[in-house]
């Protein structure tokens, strides 16, 4: 690789800021808004930086004993519009985050998994958010239970096909930024030829 331009000279971007006043502004149930007055290592400039500060989140890739993968679809109040999704959620204090996306994938659809792998993580937007997102593959899920949703979640859970659901990541009908990076690290994950291959001869017969 090749470094094609710098601001200011010499700048090494893991040189942390220098810490000021910090304050919460707004403290809801999902998220600490929080102000901090930073000061650049290298110009000595202070200016304040807004952050939001929540929990961890899981996404899970889970797919059924006949290779389809579970879609849970839901209306959301940031865009006002309905998603289509993969199971997930938030982090409760204390959980690993395997523990949370095992919960959360039985919360949000009665299926169990036997087989779980972590797929990695990624910072939703490093920019404002200081929390991490992880994925996990559950494989050969299977009916356990009833849903057990909070009072203010309303949702459809579906069965889609693979062959369905990459026609609808690709064709934009997926826009869920967390849930097509999920897809991304499944698609890097070393063991996706395999199960891709296992999941396109199933579906042709």
């Amino acid at each position: 690789m090749r470094l094609l331009a710098e601001h200011p000279a010499g700048i090494d971007p893991s040189a942390q800021w220098i810490e000021g006043e910090v304050s919460t502004r707004q403290d809801s149930r999902l998220f600490k808004q929080i102000v901090a007055q930073r000061t650049s290592p290298h110009t000595g400039r202070g200016h304040a930086y807004y952050r939001l500060q929540g929990p961890d989140w899981v996404n899970i890739i889970a797919f059924t004993r006949d290779l389809e993968i579970l879609v849970v679809e839901q209306f959301r109040h940031g865009i006002d519009a309905a998603t289509l999704e993969i199971p997930g959620g938030g982090c409760d204090g204390g959980e690993t985050p395997l523990c949370s996306a095992q919960r959360e994938l039985v919360e949000e659809t009665g299926f169990e998994s036997p087989t779980w792998i972590s797929l990695g993580s990624c910072t939703p937007n490093p920019a404002t958010q200081t929390n991490r997102a992880h994925t996990f593959l559950a494989l050969d899920c299977a009916l356990a239970r009833d849903l057990e949703l909070d009072f203010t979640e309303e949702l459809r859970v579906w069965a889609f096909s693979w062959r369905e659901w990459e026609e609808h990541l690709r064709s934009g009908k997926v826009h869920h930024a967390i849930v097509l990076s999920a897809f991304l690290m499944l698609s890097y994950w070393g063991g996706w030829p395999e199960l891709r291959q296992r999941i396109e001869g199933t579906h042709e017969r």
